[in-house]
């Protein structure tokens, strides 16, 4: 009888271990929630990337595997007629790495206005201003071009969330640029002077200017996947501030 006891005892502390063995097996969730750090490798950066003369740029290894997934670049393009203007973008270096967003459509709308007066010289002088927006900015707008199925990052906050019903896509991606006027161009006619004012808002990729948010990421290494995010703000449309990234275990 006692030995049926011990037998019986032995058995009751092998199942309640490899029970509680099966509930410790951790399983990675298809959900992340950005700010939730369960099951989360979190690296702090406070890194600050901006356009020093040259453009800058900081890569992350969000797998931690020594190399670069995501690139983030602080940089500077123009000429001395327009100007130099920032511009901050976000590459994705490996096939591997992909950004959440949605495909939608730009569209293009031209603004036209014009004044006209008699100049000291006797002529009519016309002042033709154009403007260019991804954004509607009067009732008078026309649609100079439609450009579809185009990806945009999504931009998200605490509380947000990315799984496997999120669009993805690895790419290139503009996260703020700068508005820009070309210089003025003058037709001289025998009766008339025109001259032509172009504005350029180049808003259609505009992350949030003084604002914490993050950029949903998603790694895939053959058939596993894992989610995570990029926690950043932007300033000054170039001077990009690097919180922290966190992925999945």
């Amino acid at each position: 009888m006692k030995k049926n006891i011990t037998v019986c005892l032995l058995i009751l502390l092998v199942s309640s271990y490899a029970c509680k063995k099966e509930e410790d097996v951790y399983v990675r969730s298809g959900t992340v929630i950005f700010g939730d750090y369960t099951h989360m490798v979190r690296q702090i950066y406070d890194s600050v990337i901006v356009f020093n003369g040259n453009p800058a740029f900081l890569d992350l290894d969000l797998d931690h595997d020594n190399l670069g997934d995501i690139r983030l670049i602080s940089d500077r393009w123009g000429s001395n007629g327009i100007g130099y203007h920032p511009v901050s973008k976000l590459l994705c270096m490996t096939n591997s790495a992909s950004v959440s967003g949605f495909f939608t459509q730009d569209t293009m709308f031209v603004y036209a206005n014009q004044t006209s007066y008699i100049g000291e010289d006797g002529k009519v002088h016309l002042d033709v201003q154009q403007m260019f927006s991804c954004t509607p900015m009067s009732d008078r707008d026309t649609i100079l071009t439609i450009y579809p199925d185009m990806f945009k990052f999504s931009v998200l906050t605490t509380s947000d969330k990315i799984n496997q019903e999120t669009i993805f896509k690895t790419d290139t991606l503009v996260l703020s640029d700068d508005s820009y006027e070309l210089p003025p161009v003058t037709d001289i006619k025998p009766d008339t002077v025109m001259r032509i004012f172009v504005f350029n808002y180049k808003n259609c990729n505009t992350f949030p200017q003084e604002k914490v948010n993050y950029i949903g990421i998603r790694m895939r290494n053959g058939n596993e996947v894992r989610y995570g995010w990029i926690k950043l703000s932007i300033t000054e449309r170039n001077k990009i501030i690097v919180y922290e990234t966190a992925m999945q275990e």
